[in-house]
């Protein structure tokens, strides 16, 4: 039997999915992430979890054509370099399609994790039957990618979809690029957090904010309020140049009780794009959830 592998390198976990040809899963499996271990320990972990995936294939009577990674960062994909992680450190220009390729002796596909995730809803989740949609993963930070004409784009160095780095607040708060004012600054779990500690005047994380915000906390619902309108209004700049059918928002933002997150952004949303644009636009949570970049390593693999 034929099958495929696909794997999520993220920053906090790594995990490996065993798929059919046509991208049924048959096992997964994974592993914590070492945020400081750099590339080193990173092909370790992912070694460690292709050869258990291979194994398994094995036991079952198959073997494995080729192998799709999901990487935490910007990616050159003709290369199949991992460029850097921005949250885990000493990845910079790992030759990772190579290194994998070379140890397995299965052909290796790797792309960044927005890409990855953005093909694992359009194949296997919310955006299936969609030909224009844009895919939003809001999470520790803020990735995304882009299906048109049903096709995934990539621009000129595959970082086509970076809504993240779209800034939203010219004088605000520096992101991880170093930019100051970008979407994932201002929006992301991390900036959530820091937010409302801001905000409550202690530390809080961004799952208290939300879950203070739904007990009525006036200062936690503040933040709430300020951080959709940052996140619509960088929507709604993609909205105005994509004008696309379906917006996915995926990652643990998506996982926020929609009446304090996703039925409040949907209503700011029109404010930041054309009439014409809006009239006509959805905007769901993710189907996959957390298996999104799994899957979508899968749906590179069958690439």
């Amino acid at each position: 039997m034929e099958t495929l592998i696909g794997i999520d390198v993220g920053n906090t976990n790594l995990t490996g999915a065993l798929a059919t040809a046509d991208g049924k899963p048959l096992h997964k499996t994974r592993r914590q992430s070492d945020r400081f271990g750099g590339a080193a320990a990173g092909l370790r972990l992912i070694g460690e979890i292709l050869t258990e995936l291979q194994e398994r294939a094995k036991r079952e009577g198959g073997y494995v054509r080729r192998i799709g990674v999901g990487f935490g960062g910007p990616v050159d994909f003709p290369r199949g370099l991992a460029l850097l992680s921005h949250q885990n450190p000493g990845w910079e220009n790992t030759p990772l399609r190579d290194e994998l390729q070379k140890r397995f002796g299965v052909p290796v596909v790797v792309d960044n994790d927005a890409n990855a995730g953005t093909l694992g809803e359009w194949r296997f989740g919310a955006g299936r039957g969609v030909d224009e949609l844009l895919y939003v993963n809001i999470g520790t930070g803020i990735g995304g990618g882009v299906i048109a004409n049903g096709q995934l784009v990539r621009g000129a160095q595959n970082l086509a979809g970076e809504i993240g780095h779209i800034i939203v607040r010219r004088d605000g708060p520096v992101c991880t690029c170093r930019k100051r004012g970008c979407l994932e600054a201002c929006a992301a779990g991390a900036a959530i957090g820091r937010r409302g500690s801001e905000a409550l005047g202690r530390p809080v994380d961004g799952k208290e904010v939300f879950a203070l915000a739904g007990k009525g906390d006036p200062a936690a619902q503040g933040v709430l309020r300020d951080v959709i309108e940052d996140l619509a209004h960088g929507l709604g700049i993609a909205v105005g140049l994509l004008n696309p059918a379906l917006i996915i928002i995926g990652g643990g933002l998506s996982e926020a009780p929609p009446p304090l997150f996703l039925d409040p952004l949907r209503r700011a949303l029109p404010r930041y794009c054309l009439d014409a644009a809006a009239a006509k636009l959805r905007v769901e949570r993710a189907q996959l959830g957390y298996d999104a970049g799994v899957m979508g390593a899968v749906a590179l693999a069958m690439s």
